[in-house]
């Protein structure tokens, strides 16, 4: 009586086809978030190690970045992906991952074995963003409460919770400000305006929860000044000053609270 076959192995030519085509598709996938990188007038874009780059002007509106973001997701149907934004030397960049992700540290764990320095550094934080909003209340009683207010909670999840791919702290400073947004105010505006550490990848999707109701209206930039906020407005740190000194520039997001119309 003969024996029963073994299972047939996989041939390594199967797996390699099956690779191909995984590679072939990722690299149609860069030419798809190419076309939506044009229109927003990327200046150039490269397809290396499945991740797909695009350089941006200096300043980006959130509009052009979240078309960006929406093509990636478009393409997060057929590949898994994360898409980013981060500076490279003085360049801005989005870069979409079609790579899996490499396995991190279990966040219950690292939030239990740090919880006490966390819920510390989160109070310390809150507390220096309340006397914030409270002094430019006190400065510019016409601001109304209600956009004081949702600056000051943005602000909160834009300090707190906003991280790097490895968990890094990158907001580096920040002010909220009562200014015209753009020239065709009429009145002061509720502005925010945090700087980000040079070189450090932010998750665009966590970046607009964060920004929550104010992922609207505003502009990122590797510039000195923007949408009226310009240095001194927020001065650099002595760290923020060497990076920018070795043509690492920091990142400078300006937004604002959104204004109702007049009933």
């Amino acid at each position: 009586m003969s024996s029963p076959a073994a299972p047939r192995e996989a041939a390594p030519a199967d797996v390699a086809v099956g690779e191909e085509e995984k590679a072939a598709m990722r690299a149609d996938l860069h030419v798809t978030i190419c076309a939506a990188a044009r229109d927003v007038h990327c200046r150039a874009s490269t397809f290396e190690n499945d991740v797909s780059m695009h350089t941006l002007p200096p300043t980006v509106s959130f509009a052009d970045l979240a078309a960006l973001h929406r093509a990636a997701g478009e393409c997060g149907k057929r590949a898994p992906q994360t898409d980013y934004l981060a500076t490279c030397g003085s360049d801005l960049v989005f870069s979409c991952n079609f790579r899996e992700a490499p396995a991190r540290k279990d966040e219950t764990e690292l939030l239990q074995k740090h919880r006490k320095r966390r819920r510390d550094d989160r109070e310390d934080q809150t507390t220096r963003i309340d006397g914030a909003r409270d002094r430019l209340a006190k400065c510019m009683s016409e601001l109304p409460t209600g956009e004081l207010d949702v600056a000051r909670n943005v602000l909160v999840n834009l300090v707190n919770d906003l991280r790097g791919t490895s968990n890094e702290i990158i907001v580096q400073s920040f002010a909220l400000l009562g200014k015209k947004l753009h020239t065709t105010d009429d009145k002061p505006r509720v502005l925010i305006a945090v700087r980000l550490n040079a070189g450090v990848a932010v998750p665009i999707a966590l970046l607009k929860r964060c920004l929550g109701p104010c992922w609207c209206d505003g502009a990122i930039t590797t510039e000195n000044s923007v949408s009226n906020v310009s240095d001194a407005d927020m001065p650099l740190s002595e760290e923020a000053r060497a990076s920018r000194a070795f043509g690492n520039v920091p990142v400078m997001i300006v937004t604002s609270a959104p204004r109702k119309s007049a009933a």
